[in-house]
């Protein structure tokens, strides 16, 4: 069973910088300017190689929400850089797409990760066909989520930096959405259930180990492109361990080149005010460039 993470564990094991001041901290956010995206995996990876070397079992979570290429998706560069790095190990690659389309097994099927995956011999998983389990925090929020990572040792996210019409960002937090199961993610896009709530817990129950977030091009408009969303370049890599600090970062570059940012501010993203207040990361960082 897959350690339950407390936030300090989540920190320090990764070799990432974390400086602690009584209940506050401040955390690295690893950034480069560059389109080079493998070379950029490639750094992380071996930063936070230790605690990688220690993993046998590892889930990869990237960001499936249709059939859609990159920006809609991860880009495959990224995939193929991690699974490059990871020989020897048991791995999976994971997600579900979006409550909206018709078969979420064709998705899986014509989604440009595939291909990545069946390079090195690696099981893609559609998370609504596998079990799912029941959780209720200790704030009285209940989803049910995939047991995948909690049978794992290690967990790396590769979400895509987007604009996003119902959230205004979908980054790092968000992409611990494809978690969560399809009545969850319905009852949540109906505001059945409270979808700002429901980001946070997913991630203060299911946090991963290490983020590597994909800013060199981004989506504007929408998520997607069949909602709107229109590709933009912005030119960056960024990763870390704390999706809080990203998602701040990730949120100031977005208002760069989306308009419905403007006059906006990170306090605007509701998801990000919960999972401040849960523990699940922090908006005080520092940057390092890689």
């Amino acid at each position: 069973m897959k350690k339950e993470h407390t936030l300090t564990d989540r920190f320090y094991p990764l070799n990432s910088k974390i400086f602690v001041i009584g209940d506050n901290y401040t955390t690295t956010v690893y950034f480069s300017e560059t389109s080079q995206r493998k070379e950029f995996t490639f750094k992380i990876l071996e930063l936070f190689k230790a605690p990688l070397e220690k993993a046998r079992k590892i889930l990869i979570k990237p960001n499936i929400v249709s059939a859609e290429p990159y920006p809609t998706t991860t880009h495959p560069e990224v995939l193929d850089a991690v699974l490059s790095r990871l020989s020897g190990r048991e791995i999976l690659v994971g997600d579900a797409p979006a409550i909206d389309l018709v078969s979420s097994k064709k998705v899986f099927e014509e989604t440009p990760l595939k291909e990545v995956c069946d390079k090195y011999g690696v099981r893609l998983v559609n998370f609504y066909s596998e079990k799912m389990k029941s959780l209720s925090s200790s704030r009285g929020y209940k989803i049910r989520v995939s047991t995948l990572p909690f049978l794992c040792d290690f967990v790396i996210s590769l979400p895509v930096l987007k604009f996003h019409k119902m959230l205004d960002l979908s980054g790092a937090l968000k992409n611990q959405f494809g978690y969560l199961s399809r009545r969850d993610r319905f009852l949540m896009h109906c505001k059945v259930k409270n979808i700002d709530k429901g980001i946070a817990e997913v991630n203060a129950a299911v946090p991963p180990d290490l983020f590597i977030v994909d800013a060199v091009e981004t989506m504007v408009k929408a998520q997607e492109c069949r909602h709107g969303g229109c590709p933009a370049k912005l030119g960056v890599m960024m990763a870390g361990v704390d999706p809080v600090s990203l998602d701040c970062f990730g949120f100031d570059l977005l208002q760069k080149v989306e308009s419905k940012l403007k006059g906006k501010t990170r306090e605007s993203i509701e998801y990000m005010n919960y999972a401040l207040d849960y523990g699940v990361g922090s908006n005080n960082f520092e940057t390092c460039r890689i």
